[in-house]
């Protein structure tokens, strides 16, 4: 770890020697990965920035994706959340905002969470106040409304998380595989995806998904491979949402045909995840495109390793 960097499970402090400057780093993250609906989420290596300063500007820059598109007011998801922390004591357009964003919008890769997340972090650093997982993820997860993206956005790994008097979690070191990740070109809101769950289902589904998430956990940890594709199938949410995700099928289909271990809606979607191992990521994220392009959808691929550390904060100069 590199001098003036803590990771998310360590105290931040108010830079204010020489003005403020400041730097969030927030990976993306994958949730539920097939069966474990709000519970499973894994961070990957792809990254949005949050830099706090002092000094009269624009009070809120974006840059990158959702740039032209996110608002630069108060309204601002990151400035929304910064607010819970500063409370009065730093108005509106007393902080420059600049945020650096690599994570797609409404694409199932946690983009609110990353923000949200980074809004808490951005918000303690620069007060000074020092802080714990547990009052970090007991504000995000009410703001989210559940812990599967934003607990691997702040402690990195593979995470499985619970939302009951207290957030609980267990994080398990990813193995050396790959995440695919094959995003179509179009959007998928989460509220959208949510909308068309049932809000009872057969016992037997509930049963199907528990033991799903109980082999994907053990196959994670025993490193056996062969089990994911198994593991990794789900009767709670994607069948209901794969009206919404063209092609869906055909895609994991075509994953699965090149070698990917196993596939599934990453998150809300419409994105998808195949976990791969590295000789076969490439011709995997091609034959997923492949399979959208069939359907006249275009679509980008990230292949990205697992993100080990989490969110983390930097004293800038």
């Amino acid at each position: 770890m590199k001098k003036g960097e803590t990771g998310g499970f360590e105290n931040a402090v108010g830079y204010k020697e020489n003005g403020l400057n400041i730097k969030i780093i927030i990976p993306a993250t994958t949730a539920n990965l097939g069966p474990g609906f709000d519970t499973l989420g894994a961070a990957v290596k792809l990254y949005n920035e949050i830099h706090i300063s002092s000094g009269p500007a624009q009070c809120i820059a974006v840059e990158g994706e959702g740039a032209g598109v996110l608002p630069t007011d108060k309204s601002n998801i990151v400035w929304q959340s910064m607010t819970k922390i500063l409370g009065k004591k730093y108005p509106f357009g007393s902080l420059r905002i600049r945020l650096i964003n690599r994570i797609p919008l409404s694409a199932g890769l946690g983009s609110s969470a990353a923000a949200r997340l980074g809004g808490l972090l951005a918000a303690y650093a620069v007060t000074g106040k020092k802080y714990t997982p547990a009052e970090l993820l007991a504000i995000g997860v009410r703001l989210e409304g559940h812990p599967d993206n934003i607990v691997p956005a702040l402690v990195g790994g593979i995470c499985a998380a619970v939302d009951g008097p207290s957030i609980s979690f267990v994080r398990l070191n990813p193995p050396p595989l790959q995440a695919v990740i094959c995003q179509p070109a179009f959007e998928l809101p989460t509220k959208e995806a949510r909308r068309v769950l049932p809000r009872q289902v057969p016992i037997e589904d509930a049963v199907y998904n528990i033991s799903r998430t109980a082999l994907f956990m053990a196959a994670i940890t025993a490193r056996r491979y062969d089990c994911l594709p198994i593991a990794m199938d789900d009767c709670l949410h994607q069948p209901y949402r794969k009206k919404l995700i063209v092609g869906l099928d055909e895609v994991f289909a075509a994953a699965r045909k090149k070698g990917a271990y196993g596939a599934a809606i990453s998150g809300a979607g419409p994105s998808v995840i195949a976990l791969t191992n590295r000789s076969t990521a490439a011709a995997v994220g091609k034959a997923m495109q492949a399979a959208w392009k069939k359907r006249s959808i275009a679509s980008r691929v990230f292949i990205l390793d697992f993100d080990l550390r989490g969110a983390r904060v930097l004293k800038t100069r």
